[in-house]
């Protein structure tokens, strides 16, 4: 057997300290995922993100195991002896759901964060140029950040922030329509000295040439999600613009060349059903032509959240990742999907510690997602629901499902209480990521991810 992927240093140290005990016998642990092709065999840890190939021979002895547990004397006589220090293999009686959650708590507490908040999620408006078909805040009343807020925000920001560089992420609505919020809030952290650099999530269609260069100089704008639909038809259909001879397709093209030009990252989301698919080879060699090999350029692509449940869920899928090998096969740089780092936080909804959502009006929120009726104060008064806040920041309870699932360090256990992407069919999504990742990997593929922030 052969170590071919380290991953997660800290995990491996606080699970590998344990002797083992001759006396018991030996099961497979839950955090395992197994995986071969073209007689090559691989086993992933999914706690330590440790990858380990194996013989033919030491793949069929831990057939054997899966089924029924094995003496010491069994393991140490198939060669599988680093299989059990790595925890590959555990003692029975083994109580490995509680080593998760102690592993991710001395983590936590060994890398605890400055005070203060580190990410700062703002709405500077909840109206949106599009119309798009999806969108999960069809129906939210449009609300526009005053002055008067946005000055307030600054205020707050400087006595809320940690010292060291913090980050705003722009989001909407669409955020270009509240440019001149952004550019009064950016303006004014400068001149107080604030050290920040921002991301915004947008659909591109109302910037300009002059507008990415200020995005780059004033609002320190290091990188962008710009949200497409594939094809110009598909895009056309779903972004349902009301005016559409001002923004367009064409549009959103020559505002990612801007920002690419200013020196700004991009990350094109490419939302993706069965619908759309059969489009997606042909816009992906029309993105290759036109942004040729750009480093700044990645692309990855999202199924909706719409139709991430039932068979139909599992296609898009399947689909997805064919989609994904044709990508790489142009050299259109992706996000991998691939992490050898247990992540603390799944996004800033169980990360309140050090990241805060502010919509429009100057609410409290920990999502993006789920805002109306969530709130627990605001940049004016300070909290004024305490029992909200405290539901919001108690840690999240393991779903019985969840505990016995093998995906659960990659996964977050807080799914089911209202995120909208958590799906009836996750485990099966999880396992099927598990599957093209270890694919990539033995085509010889980079598979650590392409995103260079830390853990929010």
């Amino acid at each position: 057997m052969q170590v071919i992927l380290r991953g997660d240093d800290r995990v491996i140290k606080i699970i590998q300290k344990k002797q083992l005990s001759d006396a018991g016998s030996f099961r497979l642990s839950q955090f395992t995922h197994f995986y071969g092709e073209n007689g090559r065999y691989l086993i992933k840890h999914t706690l330590t993100k440790e990858i380990t190939e194996l013989t033919k021979a030491e793949w069929d002895a831990l057939q054997q195991i899966r089924t029924a547990p094995a003496s010491y004397a069994a393991v140490m006589e198939n060669g599988l002896e680093q299989l059990a220090l790595s925890r590959y293999l555990v003692e029975n009686g083994y109580d490995e759901l509680r080593q998760y959650q102690q592993v991710a708590f001395l983590i936590k507490t060994m890398s605890r964060k400055p005070k203060g908040y580190k990410y700062y999620t703002i709405f500077p408006t909840t109206g949106c140029n599009a119309r798009c078909v999806y969108c999960f805040e069809e129906g939210y009343k449009v609300v526009n950040m005053s002055e008067e807020t946005a000055d307030r925000l600054v205020d707050f920001i400087c006595e809320t922030r940690q010292q060291d560089m913090i980050k705003l992420r722009w989001f909407g609505g669409e955020p270009l329509v509240g440019a001149r919020i952004i550019h009064r809030i950016c303006a004014a952290l400068q001149d107080k000295g604030v050290p920040f650099r921002s991301e915004m999530v947008t659909n591109a269609s109302l910037l300009t040439k002059e507008l990415a260069h200020e995005a780059k100089e004033l609002w320190c704008l290091k990188k962008v999600q710009v949200s497409l639909d594939g094809a110009r038809e598909d895009y056309t259909a779903r972004k349902n613009y009301p005016d559409p001879v001002r923004h367009n397709y064409d549009v959103v093209m020559q505002a990612i060349q801007y920002f690419l030009d200013e020196g700004i990252r991009v990350s094109l989301r490419v939302n993706v059903d069965l619908d759309n698919m059969e489009r997606i080879p042909g816009f992906l060699r029309e993105i290759k032509e036109r942004f040729g090999d750009s480093e700044l350029l990645l692309l990855y692509f999202s199924p909706l959240y719409q139709n991430c449940s039932g068979e139909y869920g599992i296609a898009v899928q399947e689909q997805l990742f064919k989609m994904t090998d044709l990508q790489e096969t142009l050299g259109i740089n992706r996000t991998r999907l691939q992490q050898q780092r247990l992540k603390l936080n799944f996004c800033m909804a169980d990360a309140t510690e050090n990241s805060i959502l502010i919509q429009p009006d100057g609410a409290f929120h920990n999502c993006e997602h789920l805002t109306e009726g969530r709130s627990w104060g605001n940049i004016f008064d300070g909290v004024t629901d305490p029992e909200k806040l405290k539901a919001v920041t108690a840690p999240a309870k393991i779903d019985e499902l969840c505990a016995k699932c093998p995906y659960l360090p990659e996964c977050t256990p807080f799914f089911k209480n209202g995120c909208p992407i958590w799906s009836e069919n996750c485990h099966e999504f999880e396992r099927m990521k598990a599957d093209y990742a270890m694919h990539t990997l033995l085509r010889g593929e980079n598979t650590e991810t392409d995103d260079d922030d830390e853990d929010v």
